[in-house]
C-alpha cells in the first residue's frame, strides 16, 4: 500500500498550484531582470498613491464646503418666493378690504344723506388716511379698516424680510462661486496626481503582458494529446479533488496516493498494484519533457508517493489526511521519475 502520508512538509506548498486549475502554467519564477524593473515601477507607483492620498482629502472638504454653500443659495431662493408669494397675499388682501370699505363708506354717505359722495375708486389706499376722510363710520367699518392697515404691515414686513433674504442670497452666491472654484482646482490636483497612478499601472501592466507573450513564445511546443483512455484517467482523478485522504484507501469517498492512481486507470481497464513503488515497475518510463496527461509521476527516494500527471505542470495526488485529493505543481515535492500506465 501507499506510504506516501510520510512527508507533510509538501502540503505547505500546494494551495497556489490547486488555484491556477488545469488551464493553468504552474508556478512561474520571474528572472532577477524582470524583477528590479517592476519593483521600482512599483515603487513610484506607490509614491504616486501616496500623493493622491495626500491631496484627496482636501478635495473632499473641498466638495462638502461648495455643496453646503449651494444648499444655502437653494434654501434663500426657495425663502425669498415664498416670502414674495406672502406680500402678494397681503397686499391683495388689503386691497379687497379697502375695496369693501369704500363700498360701505359710500353706502353709509348715501344713508346720512350726503350729497357729494366720494367715489370708491377716490378713497386714499392708506387705512389712515382712509379714516380721516371718512367722519362717520360703521363698527363693522372700524374693524375692515384696522385689518387693512394690518395687512399693509404684514406686506412691509415681509418687503424688509425680502430685502435681507434678497441680500443674504446674493452674498451666498458669490461664496459658492469661490467654494466651486476652490473644489475644482482640488478635483484637478486629484486628477492629475490619479492620471499619474494610472498611467504607471498600464506600464507595468504592458510590462508584464510583454514579458508574458516573451515566455509563452519561448515555451516548449505541447505534447500530443493524450489518447482517450489517458484523458478520462485524468477526469476522474480530477472529479476526486476536495475528498479526503484514508491510508489503504482507493475509493469512492477517500483515497491514498496510489488508491487515487489505481482507480483512475481501472476506470479505464488497467490494473495497477496498489503500492508507489509498485506501479513505477508497472509502467513504461518517460522522460520529464515527454510527461502526457495520465502519466504516473513519483516522488522521493526512495520513491513513496505518487500522483496522476494532468498537464501544464500539475499532478492531481491524494496528498496527506491534512490535504486530501488536490491538484500539485509537478515540482511541489522531490520528483524521482515518470511511468505511462498500459
Amino acid at each position: 500500500m501507499n506510504d506516501g502520508w510520510k512527508y507533510p512538509h509538501a502540503r505547505a506548498t500546494v494551495g497556489a498550484a490547486l488555484a491556477l486549475g488545469l488551464t493553468g502554467l504552474g508556478v512561474v519564477q520571474a528572472a532577477p531582470a524582470t524583477a528590479a524593473p517592476d519593483d521600482r515601477l512599483k515603487s513610484r507607483i506607490d509614491a504616486a498613491q501616496a500623493a493622491v492620498d495626500d491631496v484627496a482629502p482636501a478635495a473632499a472638504a473641498a466638495d462638502r464646503r461648495h455643496d453646503r454653500a449651494q444648499t444655502r443659495v437653494t434654501t434663500s431662493t426657495k425663502r425669498v418666493k415664498t416670502l414674495t408669494k406672502r406680500i402678494v397675499r397681503a397686499k391683495t388682501l388689503a386691497e379687497t378690504v379697502r375695496e369693501q370699505v369704500a363700498t360701505d363708506v359710500l353706502a353709509e354717505h348715501q344713508v346720512s344723506g350726503g350729497s357729494t359722495a366720494p367715489s370708491a375708486t377716490s378713497l386714499p389706499a392708506d387705512s389712515e388716511v382712509l379714516l380721516s376722510n371718512v367722519s362717520v363710520v360703521s363698527e363693522d367699518t372700524d374693524g375692515r379698516i384696522e385689518q387693512v392697515a394690518r395687512s399693509q404691515a404684514t406686506a412691509q414686513q415681509l418687503t424688509q424680510r425680502r430685502a435681507q433674504v434678497r441680500q443674504a442670497l446674493v452674498d451666498q452666491r458669490a461664496t459658492a462661486k469661490k467654494l466651486a472654484a476652490r473644489e475644482a482646482t482640488a478635483a484637478g490636483a486629484v486628477d492629475r496626481a490619479q492620471g499619474k497612478v494610472d498611467a504607471l499601472e498600464a506600464e507595468l501592466a504592458e510590462r508584464r503582458e510583454e514579458r508574458e507573450a516573451e515566455q509563452a513564445a519561448a515555451a516548449p511546443a505541447a505534447p500530443a494529446a493524450p489518447d482517450g483512455s489517458a484523458s478520462s484517467a485524468v477526469s476522474y482523478a480530477m472529479a476526486q479533488v476536495g475528498k479526503a485522504y484514508v491510508w489503504g484507501a482507493s475509493g469512492p469517498s477517500s483515497f491514498d496516493c496510489s488508491g487515487l492512481t489505481m482507480a483512475a486507470w481501472a476506470t479505464q481497464g488497467v490494473s495497477l498494484p496498489h503500492n508507489s513503488g509498485a506501479q513505477y515497475a508497472a509502467g513504461t518510463p518517460v522522460s520529464e519533457s515527454e510527461l502526457q496527461p495520465g502519466d504516473l509521476v513519483f516522488y522521493y527516494s526512495p520513491i513513496s508517493h505518487v500522483g496522476l500527471y494532468v498537464g501544464n505542470g500539475q499532478v492531481v495526488n491524494a496528498l496527506n489526511p491534512g490535504s486530501g485529493v488536490q491538484v500539485s505543481g509537478l515540482h511541489d515535492m522531490p520528483y524521482s521519475g515518470a511511468v505511462r500506465p498500459g
